[in-house]
């Protein structure tokens, strides 16, 4: 324009033509500044859904996963309203997904909550989960569960510490404190400390408690000069240790375990069992190559200061080896198998006080352990010994012990077992078993391994807990779980605590028909007939007509499901009214009283039918809710009779948290849009810095520079040919991704200007991804950032030196701007062209061809050859001269961001080129130099980048003065806490436009692909 062979405007007519554009530019710029022009109402992107589900149920389900791909529109972002056409196909899979969610929904007698794992298996995980978090708070759960291991060993030594702050407080200066205050800075629960100190001061007790009170009772007060006292407290902290550690001495030595092989000894009144005779049965085993197992028989008193001459019979003990190619095995007789030594050392047939014995039978006198030692024939795997052991009180002391076989090799499977002998007619057998259940339930032992329900909990009565029993196993399989924490209830918890407790234990019990299974296993233990019963068609009568052994089982567990049943049904309004709220969550602002009127209507509507009870019910509910509008669109009003209107408080703060956390707004946010306290531009500004610092701003990272740059999901990308690069894995492809992520999520929470992006000298690096480049990966004790971590990342600085560092040399960037085989020069070039500097690119004619795909084609030709050939074509030359030399200029990296010296098939690298303006760059550090002078370029893209992001919508003239002040920013240096807070206080960000008619933009053309 003109034509070539009309006449041409001289240079004052192109200079007058010039400064009218310009006018006219900026009075229109002008007259339209704070526009907030069309934004098409918007849908949440599949990013956005899954986000705002997360914060809703506090669950990371993925369901984006069966949604139908975003389209890209605006300023190159998925989350514009004119590009997120929506079809039949696209509703279903928002139906499917709400019913996956509200799936996972908990439906109890507490409050409405959501669990990981969907269903009834979710219900009674979520119980489990929720009794494991208050049991391994406290540390405390008298029961022993195979495998069973202390658990929660802090809580006595801590407690009788705090007991004695508490009791020398005025000593101490604290005498303001109360049993809350001290139980708070030594992390004990106050309830638990005001019954352990008050236990402690008693004087009244029964041996072993007596013995651990008056220790206690004979710790010494603080001295009186302040200088010495913390020394002095970490002294009585020690001798508090030792306190506990005498506590577990006397509950292990009292502690039951003789038949129960996979247990630890565990001290509790319906497990307390003391007889003058005990079978013991015990596995050994032995580590590979062991010539002998060598076996310790022991005999401790089970009272204070006290060395019996207890005699112990022995009788017929046995071994039988296993050997794996027999199924049965013989016994052997103890004296038979162990060596020549011990069999002399036990003198079998022989009773140490003149008693009569059989030949197969020994004993043991007094507390002196006794070493058996037993070769191992060559073909044993292991072996199992069986021996009755019974103490005599005819001829021996009449006193109380343990027995104890221990075995001397350290192995996984074999175990020691032990057992109590006394003799129950003993005078002061009974004064001594008073004092032992006082310990007990006084001072009860602590938790073993598992903190919380396990289907190998301990098996209460009237099932017979003998191991491998068919009703033991039988418990376990079709009941599981057993209730064992009277003492936590009782002493520990506060009452919400204690609350909470109680309605998870009602959740699990009612989770999988435990009542149930137990009425069933009583029928069949007691041979009474059911006919058919359940729990719930049983009557009172017909309990009553019981026999009194199943009745005393059948009827307190009767009381507990029917009081079950109440608490489930007491919380049908409660989980209604939950819903509603999570409705006004999810919806991202208050219900009117129609919806919520329409919403009950709804559930009331369900009930009535006989096919929905009240979990299906809810359910329903739950899922129409998140099938609304209301949840799908970020819908905004619109102004009706002025060119725009402000937004309400609601409404900002939608889009305030969609634009940096892209999810619902927070408590904090809500409470301000209550408030209407949004509509002061500083309060924005306020909770945009807040918000910025949060954990949930990497989804900014994640979402504004992931789309803006192109390793948006790069953890899902498939680009790569595995076949040509087998060393691609997901943990490689995982850690380039979070690499990207990193980079840009520390820019973003350390408000670090955003030209770091380019020039950044440090990168993210774990092990494996430090591998891949070939860096030197920090160890511990070297500089770095945080300790080194093999799959953690970490930051890594002077990462020049290894070619590393920036944007530009991202692994996941140059992994998605290659070819499936080989790099390509074009796709980067073009991408530093289109999103570093912002330049628009025209798309490739429909005849440009294509070069081939792989970077050594048969003709011998390199990639670099075969576009010089390509660009002799008029139609290819402006663009290629464009992009090309950006391209090769990154050449030096593999297809998966390797540093490279030469092609796979030998040749040297080619980097340099020129520029269109003739500047020229010999290889990656001048691009990078020669992009430090184009800082002004980059600032201008990423205000236009940030604007179309935050406003789902392209550049508009109105929007100049905007941009222009954001670019100033970012020359004083300006971080993107200050850029974010100059657009979410604009007119722009603050008003929505009139309701018009605008041609719908189609998606954005795909970048170049050669």
């Amino acid at each position: 324009m003109p034509p070539r062979d009309a006449a041409q405007p001289n240079t004052a007519e192109r200079k007058r033509l010039s400064d009218w554009i310009h006018t006219q530019l900026q009075q229109t710029a002008t007259q339209n500044a704070g526009n907030p022009g069309n934004i098409v109402m918007r849908r949440l992107t599949s990013a956005e859904y899954d986000y705002t589900i997360r914060d809703l149920t506090g669950l990371q389900l993925d369901v984006h996963r069966g949604f139908v791909s975003d389209a890209v529109g605006g300023a190159g972002f998925t989350n514009t309203g004119n590009v997120q056409f929506i079809q039949d196909a696209t509703l279903q899979r928002y139906l499917d997904a709400a019913r996956q969610v509200a799936d996972h929904a908990v439906i109890g007698s507490g409050p409405l909550a959501f669990h990981r794992d969907p269903g009834n298996t979710g219900f009674e995980l979520s119980a489990i989960t929720r009794i494991q978090s208050i049991y391994r708070q406290h540390g405390f759960r008298t029961a022993a569960g195979e495998g069973g291991e202390p658990f929660g060993l802090d809580q006595y030594p801590r407690a009788f510490y705090a007991a004695w702050l508490f009791a020398n407080r005025d000593a101490l200066d604290r005498g303001s404190e109360t049993y809350a205050d001290v139980a708070k800075s030594t992390g004990l629960s106050p309830p638990f400390l005001k019954y352990i100190h008050e236990l402690l001061q008693k004087r009244d007790l029964g041996f072993p408690t007596s013995e651990i009170a008056h220790a206690w009772q004979q710790l010494p007060p603080p001295p009186a000069n302040p200088a010495g006292q913390q020394a002095f407290c970490t002294g009585v902290q020690e001798r508090c240790q030792e306190l506990a550690a005498r506590v577990r001495h006397w509950q292990n030595r009292f502690g039951a375990n003789a038949d129960a092989k996979e247990e630890a000894p565990v001290l509790r009144a319906d497990l307390f069992r003391v007889t003058r005779a005990q079978r013991f049965e015990m596995n050994i085993n032995w580590p590979a190559g062991t010539a002998v197992a060598n076996l310790i028989l022991s005999v401790e008193s089970a009272l204070p200061d006290d060395r019996p001459d207890a005699l112990v019979i022995w009788k017929t003990p046995r071994i039988q080896f296993r050997v794996a190619d027999l199924r049965e095995q013989p016994f052997h007789p103890l004296r038979k198998v162990a060596t020549a030594d011990a069999v002399r050392q036990l003198r079998f047939g022989e009773h140490q006080l003149g008693g009569v014995v059989a030949d197969d039978t020994f004993t043991t006198r007094g507390t002196q352990p006794v070493r058996v030692t037993i070769p191992i024939p060559d073909n044993a795997g292991s072996a199992r010994l069986l021996v009755d052991a019974e103490l005599d009180v005819q001829l021996g002391a009449d006193c109380i012990i343990r027995c104890s076989i221990t075995q001397l090799e350290e192995t996984d499977q074999g175990k020691s077992v032990s057992a109590l002998l006394a003799n129950p007619g003993s005078p002061s057998f009974q004064a001594w078993k008073k004092g032992v259940l006082q310990f007990a339930r006084l001072l009860p032992q602590v938790s073993q391994r598992e903190p919380a329900p396990s289907d190998r909990d301990p098996v209460p009565a009237p099932i017979d807990a003998t191991y491998n029993n068919p009703q033991r196993n039988a418990f376990h399989t079709r009941i599981k779980y057993a209730r064992d924490d009277q003492f936590l209830v009782e002493r520990m918890l506060d009452q919400v605590t204690r609350q909470r407790l109680d309605r998870a234990w009602i959740d699990l019990r009612n989770s999988f028909g435990y009542h149930d299974a137990w009425l069933l296993m009583l029928s069949e233990l007691f041979d009474f007939p059911l006919e058919n019963r359940r729990m719930k068609d049983l009557d009172r009568q017909w309990i009553a007509d019981l026999p009194d052994a199943p009745r005393s089982y059948i009827a307190p567990l009767h009381l507990e499901y029917l009081a079950d049943q109440q608490a489930l049904q007491a919380a049908y309004g409660t989980h209604l009214q939950d819903t509603l709220r999570f409705a006004a969550r999810a919806w991202r602002r208050p219900l009117s009283q129609s919806e919520a009127e329409r919403l009950r209507a709804f559930y009331e509507v369900l009930r009535a039918d006989d096919r929905f009870d009240h979990a299906a019910a809810l359910r329903s509910l739950l899922t129409r809710i998140l099938v609304s509008p209301a949840f799908l669109y970020r819908a905004e009003r619109v102004a009706v009779t002025t060119a725009t209107a402000p937004l309400s408080d609601w409404e900002l703060a939608s889009r305030l948290s969609y634009l940096i956390w892209s999810s619902l707004p927070d408590a904090a946010l809500r409470k301000d849009a209550a408030r209407r306290r949004l509509q002061d531009p500083k309060v924005l500004a306020r909770h945009a810095r807040r918000m910025l610092k949060d954990p949930k701003a990497t989804r900014f990272a994640t979402e504004f520079f992931g789309q803006w740059f192109g390793f948006y999901r790069f953890d899902e990308y498939r680009g790569v040919d595995t076949s040509r690069f087998p060393e691609w894995n997901e943990t490689l492809q995982a850690a380039m991704y979070q690499e990207a992520v990193a980079l840009c999520s520390h820019i973003v929470r350390n408000n670090l200007p955003p030209t770091e992006l380019l020039f950044a000298d440090y990168t993210f690096l774990n092990q494996s991804l430090a591998s891949h480049y070939g860096v030197p990966f920090p160890k511990a004790g070297q500089a770095a950032a945080q300790p080194a971590s093999t799959t953690k990342l970490q930051r890594v600085d002077n990462m020049h030196r290894a070619h590393r560092g920036g944007l530009l040399r991202l692994g996941a960037v140059l992994t998605v701007t290659s070819a499936p085989l080989r790099t390509s020069p074009v796709r980067r070039g073009d991408w530093v062209l289109r999103q570093v500097l912002g330049e628009s690119v025209p798309p490739p004619p429909a005849d440009a061809g294509s070069i081939p795909a792989d970077d050594v084609p048969p003709d011998g030709l390199s990639v670099r050859q075969r576009l010089a050939a390509h660009r002799r074509d008029a139609a290819c030359v402006n663009c290629h001269a464009r992009i090309d030399p950006f391209g090769f200029a990154l050449e030096n990296y593999d297809s998966l961001g390797r540093w490279r010296e030469r092609y796979r098939d030998g040749k040297p690298i080619e980097t340099a080129s020129t520029l269109r303006d003739g500047t020229a760059i010999a290889d990656f550090n001048a691009l990078h130099t020669w992009l430090q002078s184009q800082q002004s370029q980059f600032h201008r893209t990423l205000a236009t980048k940030l604007l179309g992001y935050a406003l789902g919508r392209p550049e508009t003239i109105g929007d100049a003065g905007l941009l222009v002040h954001m670019t100033t920013l970012m020359a004083d240096g300006a971080g993107l806490a200050e850029l974010l807070e100059s657009i979410v206080t604009s007119r722009q960000f603050r008003y929505h436009a009139r309701n018009t008619r605008s041609r719908v933009h189609p998606p954005n053309p795909a970048p170049a692909s050669r």
